[in-house]
């Protein structure tokens, strides 16, 4: 299996917040944080704008950080 490229949280945060923006159900999510793994996934905090998150947004956030998550690994000291 070939190794997962690393990448620092500021630059995983953008490739999510990319990737996030491109649903219309996640426009309250103003900003996401990414701290450290929790298993083989990274915690990932959201500031939302206004009301609660929809469960299709949360849906999504799933989804990516589960494929961003198989994509790279996070930096250390990042």
């Amino acid at each position: 299996m070939p190794r997962k490229l690393t990448k620092t949280r500021a630059e995983l945060e953008v490739l999510f917040m990319n990737e996030l923006r491109k649903d219309p159900a996640c426009r309250v999510v103003g900003a996401i944080a990414i701290s450290h793994g929790v298993g083989r996934l990274w915690h990932v905090a959201l500031e939302r704008d206004g009301s609660r998150i929809q469960p299709e947004c949360r849906h999504r956030i799933w989804e990516i950080t589960e494929t961003l998550c198989s994509q790279f690994d996070l930096a250390r000291a990042s």
